[in-house]
């Protein structure tokens, strides 16, 4: 039996479930929301100096709702909302002892094929691990994909990347 509560049907079947939705509360107070875009990847190439927009992930561990597209290497956002991202990879710097403009890149977050935020790395080590992480706002429709040191995000020039092979991971959820 449902209990309407200002227009809202809560009903209860091994937790609270809120009207014809597939959100529900569970007996230990977890709100569960089985369709929520997420994805969670990573790129499975062997090169080491992947200078690449958009990043190829395509090997994916989530990808509810199929909102991430392993051809076209964009998630599609399915409804309007702010989108947690998160791109961590493994920087390529040449192995040179001197931290100079040949050995740093940018990474970049990119909406609808214009770049939102970038980090930069320079460093004197060979590899360097570089984390991106934001929230956008976004509508439904928009599109997230993310830039390794070429347009639209930064490019200084050098031949510096990131490697592939599981060497980083990304992920993209709907988080109100």
């Amino acid at each position: 039996m449902a209990l309407n509560i200002n227009g809202y049907n809560l009903s209860y079947d091994g937790g609270i479930k809120f009207g014809a939705s597939s959100t529900k509360v569970d007996s230990n107070a977890r709100v569960l929301v089985p369709n929520q875009p997420i994805m969670f990847g990573s790129k499975t190439s062997t090169t080491t100096q992947d200078r690449q927009y958009p990043w190829a992930i395509n090997s994916l561990g989530v990808n509810v709702n199929s909102a991430w597209s392993t051809s076209s290497y964009v998630f599609t956002c399915p409804v309007a909302g702010l989108y947690y991202t998160s791109l961590a990879v493994i920087a390529y710097t040449g192995g040179s002892a001197a931290a100079t403009a040949t050995n740093s890149g940018y990474n970049g977050v990119v909406k609808n094929g214009v770049l939102q935020h970038f980090t930069h790395w320079n460093t004197q080590d060979v590899w360097d691990t570089q984390n991106l992480e934001t929230i956008l706002s976004c509508a439904a429709g928009d599109t997230i994909s993310w830039a390794i040191h070429i347009a639209p995000a930064p490019d200084n020039g050098s031949g510096m990347g990131a490697y592939g092979s599981n060497h980083n991971m990304a992920t993209i959820w709907l988080m109100a």
